[in-house]
C-alpha cells in the first residue's frame, strides 16, 4: 500500500510539472534549459556573495589562531613572530587580501623581518580558480598567496631570477577545515656573512576549525655557509609528519604522533687551534607520541642517530628513549605558561612564581624515564634512569634526613661492555691530542682498567669480566648500591656536601 502511495504522489507531481511548465505555458525544452541555467547562475552568485561573507570571517578567525600558535612556539626560540598589517578587499567571485609576516628577535625587537604576501581568496560554492582546472568539488572558498618583493625579500627575488620564491595555495571546505600547500622555488641566495642554498622543499598543512592539525614537511636539502670562515651546516632529507589533537581546556598541550627524520646532518667550523672540527650525524629519526585518560598525559620520545663521528672518527650509533608519564595537564599547563611569560621578562634568575609552580608540579608525582645506548663496533653502552617523584617537600627532606620520601620509585641502572668502553675511550684520546691509534687504545684500557677497579673496591661498580654494571635501586624504603643497602643517613650527608660545594 505504501509503495503504491509513493508511485501515485510521483506521478502526480511529474504532471503538475509538466502543466505548469511545458503544456500550458508553451515553454520549450531550451526555455527551460536557460531558465535552469539561469536559476543555477542566480545560486552561484548568492552562493559567492555568501561564502565571500563567511570566508572574511574565516579568515580573520586563521590569523588570530595562527598567532597564537607563532606566539607559544616562537617564544622558546627567542623570536616573535606574527601576522600583521592584514587586510581584506571582498568582491563578489574573489576578495584580495594583503599580510605581512614580522619576524624579531625578543632581545632586540628593532632587529625585525617583514615577508610582504599578497593574494586572491576564490569564493564558494564553485571557486573561479577551481574551476579553470576543471575542478568541480564545492567548497567555502579557495586562495592563492605569493610573497611580495620589499627589502628583506628583495635578495630572494635575486636568487630566484625573478620568480615568485614563495606561493601558498589553500582550500577550505564548507566544515571549515582545509588544508594549505606550500610552495618554494630552489633557490641559492647571498647574504650578509654567507650563501644559503634550499632546494627541494614540499610542505602542507592541515587544519579544523580551532587550528592547525597536521603537517607534512619534506626538504631535500638546506646548506648554510660562510667560505671565510670555513664553516657551514648542512641538512639532507628533512621530513615531518605530525598529526596534533588540541586540548580546548589547556592552551599549550596537545596530543598526537610526531616524527622527524632525515639524512646527514653536517657541521664544519675551524677551532682556536685551527683544526677543522666536522661533526657528521646519519640517518636519524625522532619520534614522539603523546596520549591522555582523563587529566594525566603520558608522553614519550625515541631519538636515533645511525652513526655520529667527528673529524672523521666513528663514535658509533645513539638511541635514547625518554617519557615523561603521570603528567596532571592543568598543571603543566600552568607551568609553561609560567615559564614563558617569565622569559620574556629576561630574567638571571627564578622568580618565585617559577618556583611556587614548579613545586606544584612536582607534587603531582610525574614519572621520567631515561635510556641512553651507545653502540660501537665492540659493543654497547647502556644506562636506565627512572624516576617518579613523591613530593618537592626538598628541604624539610633533607633537613630531616628523609630523602627517600621525596620519590615514589627512583632506579638508575649502567651496564657497559668494557672492550666498548675502551674503544669509545680511545676514540675520544684521538680526537684530544692523540693520533695514533694504537697508542690511544693502550692509554684508553689503562684509564678503564684503572677506572674500573677504583670503582669494585668503592663498592660502586661490579665487574664480571666482560662487562661493568651498577645498579642503584630505591625498594621499599631502603637505597639498594649494587645488592647492598646505603643508609638514608649517609645520602643526606652526600647531597649536602653537593649543594655547599656547587654554591661555592
Amino acid at each position: 500500500m505504501i509503495f503504491f502511495l509513493k508511485n501515485q504522489i510521483c506521478a502526480r507531481l511529474a504532471e503538475l510539472f509538466h502543466f505548469l511548465f511545458i503544456k500550458d505555458r508553451g515553454m520549450k525544452k531550451s526555455t527551460l534549459t536557460l531558465g535552469v541555467i539561469a536559476a543555477l547562475g542566480a545560486a552561484w552568485v548568492g552562493g559567492a556573495w555568501y561564502t565571500g561573507k563567511v570566508a572574511e570571517e574565516e579568515f580573520v578567525h586563521q590569523v588570530n589562531l595562527v598567532n597564537k600558535d607563532l606566539s607559544q612556539s616562537a617564544d622558546s626560540l627567542g623570536l616573535d613572530i606574527r601576522f600583521d598589517h592584514v587586510s581584506f578587499e571582498r568582491g563578489l567571485f574573489s576578495s584580495k587580501t594583503k599580510y605581512d609576516i614580522l619576524v624579531a628577535e625578543l632581545e632586540n625587537p628593532s632587529k625585525t623581518w617583514t615577508l610582504p604576501f599578497e593574494g586572491t581568496l576564490y569564493h564558494g560554492p564553485l571557486p573561479l580558480n577551481q574551476l579553470s582546472h576543471f575542478n568541480f568539488m564545492p567548497s567555502l572558498f579557495s586562495s592563492v598567496d605569493l610573497i611580495t618583493k620589499n627589502e628583506t625579500t628583495a635578495p630572494w627575488f635575486e636568487a630566484t631570477k625573478g620568480k615568485t620564491p614563495i606561493t601558498v595555495t589553500t582550500f577550505v571546505d564548507y566544515n571549515q577545515s582545509g588544508s594549505s600547500h606550500v610552495d618554494l622555488v630552489p633557490f641559492e641566495a647571498v647574504m650578509e656573512e654567507g650563501t644559503l642554498a634550499v632546494n627541494g622543499l614540499d610542505m602542507k598543512l592541515g587544519f579544523k576549525r580551532d587550528g592547525v592539525n597536521k603537517l607534512d614537511f619534506a626538504l631535500n636539502k638546506l646548506q648554510y655557509s660562510e667560505p671565510d670562515k670555513n664553516a657551514s651546516v648542512e641538512f639532507n632529507d628533512l621530513k615531518i609528519d605530525a598529526e596534533y589533537q588540541r586540548i580546548p581546556e589547556w592552551t599549550y598541550l596537545s596530543t598526537g604522533k610526531q616524527s622527524l627524520s632525515g639524512g646527514a646532518v653536517k657541521f664544519n667550523a675551524i677551532d682556536s687551534e685551527g683544526k677543522n672540527n666536522h661533526v657528521e650525524f646519519k640517518n636519524w629519526k625522532v619520534d614522539f607520541d603523546t596520549v591522555r585518560k582523563d587529566n594525566i598525559l603520558d608522553s614519550g620520545a625515541k631519538i636515533v642517530f645511525n652513526g655520529i663521528s667527528v673529524r672523521d672518527f666513528d663514535l658509533g650509533d645513539l638511541t635514547i628513549d625518554m617519557a615523561l608519564n603521570h603528567v596532571d595537564g592543568e598543571t603543566f599547563n600552568q607551568l609553561i605558561q609560567v615559564y614563558n611569560e617569565s622569559a620574556k621578562q629576561q630574567h638571571d634568575e627564578l622568580t618565585d612564581e617559577e618556583v611556587q609552580i614548579t613545586k606544584k608540579f612536582i607534587d603531582t608525582q610525574p614519572q621520567f624515564i631515561l635510556n641512553p645506548t651507545l653502540s660501537n663496533k665492540a659493543g654497547k653502552l647502556a644506562s636506565n634512569l627512572d624516576i617518579s617523584m613523591a613530593s618537592a617537600d626538598f628541604e624539610n627532606a633533607i633537613g630531616q634526613g628523609k630523602i627517600f620520601r621525596l620519590f615514589n620509585h627512583f632506579i638508575f641502572k649502567m651496564d657497559a661492555n668494557k672492550e666498548a668502553l675502551i674503544e669509545e675511550a680511545a676514540t675520544v684520546l684521538q680526537l684530544d691530542r692523540l693520533d695514533d691509534k694504537e697508542q690511544a687504545t693502550k692509554v684508553a684500557t689503562e684509564q678503564v682498567n684503572l677506572g674500573v677497579k677504583n670503582g669494585v673496591q668503592q663498592g660502586i661498580l661490579v665487574e664480571d669480566g666482560k662487562s661493568v654494571k651498577l645498579d642503584l635501586v630505591l625498594e621499599k624504603g631502603e637505597l639498594k648500591l649494587n645488592g647492598n643497602v646505603i643508609p638514608e643517613e649517609q645520602v643526606a650527608s652526600m647531597l649536602f656536601l653537593m649543594v655547599m660545594s656547587m654554591g661555592q
